[in-house]
């Protein structure tokens, strides 16, 4: 049977934003801006479909060459054949909305081990409430990005695309209290953006004229002696 689970959207963003503030706290603000800039990237996507489509379409093309090169492999060999049997190769749809809740997922999955290249010991009070605020703008961008991703307003198809089935043997969440607007229909969407790119764009250039040293706010973690706190074993 299906059971109904209801979830307030009005307080699944208040716990989204604090998880991801504190994590930008954590984390620091030259950290957390790369999620911030493929987070931005990904909500301009979503103003422009066609874009997108061509991404998913790329993607679909990627799959299908490596899966014709399975097949390939698998011809040459009797043993390889009889161990992988003949199957369709996986199509990617630009229509199907689970596609790019994958994306979203696998692009913050990825700047948050991205990120963790050139690892610091400590940072400056600042670099860490800076960190919090993108942090908060991260948290807000991903539910906006999840919300429209299960609607499909912006999405290929748009409205005429049909809702999927659900099992009977599923549970089925209904989020309650959502707001009959969001970030992506604000004329000033491209705002967001910008701020999310300028960030990226600001880490980016700040990591390749730094090279070895800290970006601003971060410390190597070495004591005023110039000793550092892991030289002793």
């Amino acid at each position: 049977m299906t059971q109904l689970v209801q979830l307030d959207y009005t307080l699944v963003t208040y716990i989204v934003i604090a998880v991801f503030g504190l994590v930008g706290f954590m984390r620091g603000w030259w950290k957390e801006a790369f999620t911030t800039g493929l987070l931005a990237l990904l909500l301009l996507l979503l103003k422009q479909p066609d874009a997108a489509t061509g991404i998913v379409d790329f993607i679909d093309r990627l799959v299908v060459s490596g899966w014709e090169a399975v097949q390939t492999l698998r011809q040459s060999s009797d043993m390889i054949a009889a161990a992988m049997p003949v199957e369709e190769p996986p199509v990617i749809d630009p229509k199907n909305r689970s596609i790019y809740i994958i994306i979203l997922v696998a692009a913050v999955i990825a700047s948050y081990f991205f990120s963790k290249i050139g690892l610091t010991e400590s940072m400056s009070a600042a670099a860490r409430i800076i960190g919090g605020v993108l942090g908060v703008y991260n948290g807000y961008v991903v539910l906006t990005l999840v919300r429209e991703f299960l609607i499909g307003r912006f999405l290929p198809g748009g409205a005429d695309m049909a809702a999927a089935a659900v099992a009977p043997t599923s549970v089925q969440v209904e989020v309650t209290n959502l707001p009959q607007s969001s970030m992506a229909d604000a004329p000033y969407v491209y705002y967001w953006v910008a701020v999310g790119c300028l960030a990226l764009l600001v880490a980016l250039i700040t990591a390749v004229k730094l090279g070895r040293q800290q970006p601003w706010g971060y410390s190597s973690g070495k004591s005023k002696g110039g000793t550092s706190n892991g030289a002793k074993k």
